[in-house]
Order: C-alpha cells, then sequence, then structure tokens
C-alpha cells in the first residue's frame, strides 16, 4: 500500500509541479515545456522517498511509540540530499544565467548535473554521520 501511495504521489507531484512551472515560465521562455517536464520530472521522483519514508515513520510511531534509527536516518538523509540538490543546483544556475548563457541552458547543462553531485554528497555526509553519540556528559557542580 506504502509503495502505491508513494507513486501516485510522485505522478501527482510531477504533474503539479511540471504544470505549474510550464506556466509559471510560460511569459518568458519559449518553450516552457523544456524546462516544466525536467524539473517536474525532479519533483516526481523526490516525493516518491520522501513520501514512502514519511508513511514509514508514522507507521512505526504509531505501531511503537518511536521510529527506528535506520528509518530516521533514512528519512534525514533523504531530505538533506533533495536540499543539498535544490542548493547546489540553484547556485550553479544563478552563477551562468548571470553570465552570458541563458537560463533554460543553466539549469539543464549545469543546474541538474551540480545538483545531482552536491545532493549525493550531502546525502552522503548525513547518512555517514554517527547518529548514537550521546549528550556530553554535565559539568559536576562543586
Amino acid at each position: 500500500m506504502k509503495t502505491f501511495v508513494s507513486l501516485f504521489a510522485g505522478l501527482l507531484g510531477f504533474v503539479a509541479v511540471g504544470v505549474a512551472v510550464t506556466e509559471l515560465l510560460d511569459p518568458y521562455i519559449w518553450p516552457s515545456l523544456m524546462l516544466g517536464l525536467p524539473i517536474g520530472l525532479v519533483a516526481g521522483i523526490a516525493f516518491i522517498p520522501l513520501t514512502y519514508l514519511g508513511i514509514t515513520y508514522w507507521e512505526e510511531r504509531r505501531n511503537t511509540g518511536t521510529a527506528s534509527q535506520e528509518t530516521v536516518r533514512r528519512l534525514w538523509t533523504t531530505v538533506a540530499a533533495l536540499f543539498g540538490f535544490l542548493a547546489g543546483g540553484g547556485v550553479a544556475v544563478a552563477i551562468l544565467s548571470a553570465q552570458a548563457m541563458g537560463l533554460a541552458s543553466a539549469i539543464l547543462l549545469a543546474g541538474f548535473p551540480v545538483g545531482i553531485v552536491s545532493g549525493a554528497l550531502v546525502g552522503y555526509l548525513v547518512y555517514r554521520r554517527d547518529w548514537t553519540r550521546q549528550d556530553p556528559p554535565a559539568a559536576s557542580v562543586q
């Protein structure tokens, strides 16, 4: 059931974001569909694991009172990788679109590749984080 809900959320995300981006960029870029489809595809792909892990997280909390350490780690890794993708790709697009390159070319030629690399790097760093670290011992009062 979680798989079907996640796939449906990804499909809805693809359609909603793809149509919204296409319509918002229509007055400025022709053909705006050239950007709406890839951006919608990325959004749809991102919604699938986020929905699946979110449902898993809330399911575990409902059944046991707390989510497992692995589910929490996977959820945070996915969220961090998404933000890394958006930040890295956004910076690359901002830098290149300020130069002699158009917005569509900057997104397709630099935004996606840089975003994928930065998202993978941030996701890896968050996944490798020590999740078992305890709070430091309290200082003794003398």
